[in-house]
């Protein structure tokens, strides 16, 4: 009976150290171009013109799907565009936006279709949340939409 006991105390332990071992190495090889894969529905948009900050409900059709390297953007549950799409550093989002942000703040910008003279959208993914932030808020041109992602159903 001891000999159980033992088993199952170093079993529990050992389970403890790999999941804390695993938590921890997610945690250092989680990049942006990883995390952003997945399905992501609008939740929230806001503008500088307009300081009313809408709120979508649950299941509004408007989606993004990336994968490793395409996107997908849905309007009401249509497709309205698809293509490729790229993540770069980008430390300049204070002067892209004219808003200041606590430092390592939407770091990363996102580029539809290789268009690289579009204005830029910076981005930021946290806790199953997904911002994005572009034009100057100092113009009214500033806008910003939050995404929550999807849970992938399984069959």
């Amino acid at each position: 009976m001891k000999y159980i006991i033992i088993i199952i105390i170093c079993f529990g332990v050992f389970s403890i150290l790999f999941e804390s071992c695993k938590k921890g190495n997610a945690k250092e090889n989680n990049n942006i171009s990883t995390s952003i894969i997945g399905t992501w529905e609008l939740k929230q948009t806001s503008a500088a013109m307009n300081p009313n900050i809408n709120n979508y409900p649950p299941g509004n059709g408007n989606i993004i799907k990336f994968t490793n390297a395409s996107y997908e953007t849905y309007i009401n549950g249509r497709l309205e565009k698809s293509g490729q799409y790229t993540v770069i550093e980008d430390s300049t989002v204070e002067a892209n936006v004219c808003l200041v942000f606590p430092s390592g703040e939407f770091t990363d910008r996102i580029i539809y279709d290789s268009n690289y003279n579009e204005t830029k959208k910076f981005m930021q993914i946290s806790n199953n949340k997904l911002t994005f932030i572009s034009g100057c808020y100092a113009y009214d041109a500033g806008y910003s939409e939050e995404y929550e992602k999807q849970e992938t159903k399984r069959q």
